[in-house]
């Protein structure tokens, strides 16, 4: 889904927060999330990954449907240059975006999480919005902790804890 307009307040998804949504077959609960959007280079690693991990389909599918892909403007595309020196394409376009607008940057790639919080730039990863699912009541912390332990044992997630009460 494109606009030419991007979202008050973003919350920038990159790459690796879909995949482990896309990876429990949860798209849905990202995508709805208010602000959600993500950047042109995030579709393009979501097309190349697909063939080898057909899990994100969902993913890219949800980028057609309801996650919008946000224009990247001269100023987003000046400040993606700059970052682009600290990070992979995919954070750097997230990042840039995020900073640009405001918002948040939503990442469990552990170089874009230190960068964003040492440009004061907040982040959010995929625990978090389990979190944020949990309080919402819109999962059980049983549900939470069972995906959880998915990405863990399934998709080799790093998190220094197994349990989302931890």
């Amino acid at each position: 889904m494109t606009s030419d307009t991007v979202p008050t307040d973003p919350s920038v998804l990159n790459t690796t927060v879909l995949s482990n949504f896309a990876a429990i077959d949860r798209i849905g609960l990202v995508a709805h999330l208010a602000g959600i959007c993500t950047v042109p280079v995030v579709k393009h690693e979501l097309n190349a990954g697909v063939q080898t991990h057909p899990y994100l389909q969902p993913a890219l599918d949800a980028l057609h449907d309801t996650i919008l892909v946000a224009p990247f403007s001269e100023t987003v595309a000046n400040r993606d240059d700059v970052v682009r020196s600290h990070l992979d394409p995919g954070e750097s376009q997230a990042f840039a975006l995020a900073d640009t607008h405001h918002g948040r940057l939503l990442t469990d790639d552990g170089d874009a999480r230190t960068f964003a919080k040492q440009q004061d730039v907040t982040v959010v990863g995929s625990v978090g919005l389990l979190l944020t699912a949990l309080n919402a009541g819109r999962i059980t912390e049983a549900t939470a902790n069972d995906w959880l332990q998915t990405w863990i044992d399934d998709y080799d997630y790093y998190v220094p804890y197994r349990t989302i009460d931890e």
